[in-house]
């Protein structure tokens, strides 16, 4: 499998071109956050690899990566120095530093309301607009009345030559403007005959005797406007005459994937954009709605007259797993209030997350469509994971946050049982949770830690840690299916340095080490992770080693969320 440098070295180097050509242009501001671009995005890649594949060599593509890194950065300095407003830096952003809110990552957990997020803006219309040659003649002869004018004002007065200069100037005028309305005939009649032959293509494209749904009519416009882009970028007409050729090859399946999405004017880009805008700006609502349980409840019911959001009542319980929650129990309530309220609100926040999953999934499979009807060759199974997965990954990456943020608060009672049971239990050691003798991996019975000195499965927390940092939900359950993997591969190296066999593992003895695991990791936001994991990885691909890795986590989960805050983890192997 290509590491993430590689599988990215094409649209990594696009975008630093993109920043060279700004800098060439003298359009620093743009090169600045450009090149900043850049730099996020090269090293999250190698962030990536580094806790993915924590055992793989540094490659030339890493070397490069990193020079590459290095010089972005070299020049984003010059840029900063050279500005005006360089001076000025400290004193806009220092005050800012200083009064931020300070954030305990001893147990990895973040706030909601303090999570990294990226902005998402209202997708711009694309910029389309194009002087007619009416509009360029009519600009070319107010040019040519400025300098009329101010010839005139330099001659004597009473001169003869005016008048000739008048009558010269006024033909001119009329004959730019004659030709110029002969080419815009010209033009729109070639225009008509275009989206014509475009028309027809998008009529062969979707055949259809009957008519056809609002969706596919959507997409016959959109696969319309995809031919019409195209006829004006020379690139993209010389990359559908390679796809036949080169349809079988996977790096150029990924390169036109990238080049597309690149291309912000890109009907397709455009596309996914939008559909980042609307599932960012539905979570944030639905988020919001069920901040409080009250106006959940209120919202329920369906009694939205006297139910208002306040943002103050928003954030109120987007706060951090693990802070004090006694002042929500504070209100005298029976019992039975309280479990209708939470019945509700359960059932509509429940109703709610399934809504949106199957909105982000409808779009997942709309814009892979879309690249299927675009490009006939993509047809093919291969092509089609190939795409689906790129796609997912530049969908998720702005908007992840923001849908995490609402799983967040639906497992927000797990994830304070979890950090309860974390903190109550960080010193435990593998036999004290019931993992087997033979799969404790320490040298002696009074000692906890393996060979090499470092905790038993230290590899394993690593990788697992690293889970929370990934914001596609295909590429977390891989990483979880590579964690799980890990552990027997530290069965083999401990008994290797001893000069034994290794045992084989069993499901009943996989569980107390996957929950020593998690426990180790010290990362509640594990929890919602793999709850969103349940509701977005398709049914078919749980039916194999991925379904039982992700059950098995799940699993060894329940079993730490059943315990109280002072239970004691301490069994006997």
């Amino acid at each position: 499998m290509a590491s993430n440098v590689e599988f990215n070295k094409q649209y990594a180097m696009q975008n630093v071109r993109i920043a060279i050509r700004l800098d060439d242009e003298g359009n620093s501001v743009g090169a600045y956050r450009k090149y900043l671009e850049c730099i996020e995005f090269m090293t999250h890649q190698l962030f990536l690899d580094a806790t993915q594949y924590p055992d793989a060599h540094v490659t030339d593509s890493v070397q490069k990566y990193i020079a590459l890194c290095r010089q972005c950065l070299d020049r984003v300095e010059d840029i900063a120095k050279s500005s005006p407003l360089a001076g000025n830096v400290k004193s806009e952003i220092g005050p800012q530093c200083q009064n931020s809110p300070s954030i305990d990552l001893s147990l990895g957990v973040v706030p909601n309301n303090q999570l990294t997020i990226w902005p998402l803006t209202s997708p711009t219309p694309r910029a389309t607009k194009v002087l007619s040659p009416v509009e360029l003649a009519q600009q070319q002869n107010d040019y040519l009345i400025a300098r009329h004018r101010a010839r005139i004002e330099r001659m004597a007065p009473n001169n003869q030559t005016t008048a000739n200069l008048s009558l010269s100037l006024q033909r001119r005028l009329m004959e730019n403007m004659a030709i110029a309305k002969q080419r815009q005939l010209v033009l729109e009649k070639k225009k008509e005959e275009r989206l014509k032959r475009l028309q027809e293509e998008a009529d062969r494209r979707f055949r259809c005797h009957t008519g056809m749904s609002p969706d596919e009519l959507a997409r016959r416009k959109l696969y319309t406007e995809i031919l019409e882009y195209e006829q004006d970028e020379k690139w993209l007409l010389e990359l559908r005459k390679k796809v036949p050729e080169k349809c079988k090859d996977s790096s150029f399946i990924m390169d036109c994937v990238h080049g597309i999405i690149c291309d912000s004017d890109h009907p397709l880009s455009h596309l996914l954009k939008t559909y980042q805008y609307h599932v960012g700006q539905r979570a944030c609502h639905v988020a919001n709605m069920f901040a409080s349980q009250k106006e959940a409840n209120c919202f329920f019911d369906g009694k939205d007259n006297g139910c208002t959001f306040s943002t103050e009542k928003a954030q109120s319980i987007s706060q951090s797993p693990g802070s004090d929650v006694k002042a929500a129990d504070s209100t005298p309530k029976s019992s039975g209030n309280r479990t209708n309220e939470s019945f509700c609100t359960k059932t509509a926040s429940d109703h709610a997350i399934s809504s949106l999953v199957a909105e982000v999934q409808s779009y997942l499979e709309n814009l892979e469509t879309m690249f299927v009807v675009t490009y006939e060759e993509f047809d093919d199974e291969e092509v089609r994971n190939i795409v689906r997965d790129l796609v997912e990954d530049y969908f998720f990456q702005p908007v992840w946050p923001h849908i995490l943020a609402l799983f967040r608060q639906s497992t927000y009672a797990k994830e304070q049982t979890m950090v309860e049971v974390m903190k109550c239990n960080r010193g435990l050691s593998p036999r004290d949770i019931g993992v087997s003798e033979k799969f404790c991996l320490c040298r002696n019975r009074s000692s906890d830690s393996v060979l090499s000195g470092l905790p038993p499965y230290n590899t394993v927390v690593q990788s697992f840690q690293s889970v929370v940092h990934i914001t596609t939900p295909s590429k977390k359950l891989d990483q979880l299916v590579h964690s799980s993997q890990l552990i027997c591969q530290c069965i083999d190296e401990f008994y290797s340095n001893l000069d034994s066999s290794s045992p084989q593992m069993g499901a009943d003895e996989m569980l107390p080490v996957l929950s020593y695991i998690i426990l180790k990791t010290e990362q509640p936001m594990l929890v919602g992770d793999c709850f969103a994991l349940m509701e977005f990885i398709d049914e078919s691909s749980l039916m194999g080693e991925r379904g039982y890795c992700l059950t098995s986590v799940m699993t060894a989960m329940d079993f730490l969320l059943s315990l109280s805050s002072n239970s004691s983890l301490e069994m006997k192997p």
